[in-house]
């Protein structure tokens, strides 16, 4: 398996135009469970003393109730890098994800792109 396995296996689930299999009912649980489980075992193949790192997000709904969300340490450059980068890309510039690529014009990728051909759901 290589990243784009997940990256098609989580557009297509959720991103359909006719329905989100993964966000717009129940089934965000059980199915964010199970491709996080088998994203784990895929890299535990790897080197078995990896762990996907897991986002505690109602302490930060608690903290940044106000606002400010992007403050949170996971935004930080020695986690995931700022949440909503502002240069003309939108690209993270800093830490470990930096300048990670993104497919673009993916339409030969998937047939679920937005109007621009990214890998969005095209709605």
């Amino acid at each position: 398996n290589d990243m784009y396995y997940f990256v098609k296996k989580h557009l297509h689930g959720a991103a359909a135009k006719d329905c989100d299999h993964w966000h717009d009912n129940a089934g965000i649980v059980t199915h964010h469970l199970a491709f996080t489980l088998e994203l784990e075992q895929a890299l535990q193949a790897v080197d078995p003393t990896i762990s996907v790192p897991y986002w505690e997000y109602t302490k930060d709904a608690i903290l940044y109730e106000s606002g400010g969300w992007e403050d949170s340490v996971i935004f930080l450059d020695e986690w995931f890098g700022v949440a909503s980068p502002t240069n003309a890309n939108h690209v993270v510039t800093e830490g470990r994800w930096a300048y990670t690529p993104v497919l673009a014009d993916a339409t030969d990728f998937s047939n679920i792109t937005n109007s621009y051909g990214l890998l969005r759901s095209p709605w």
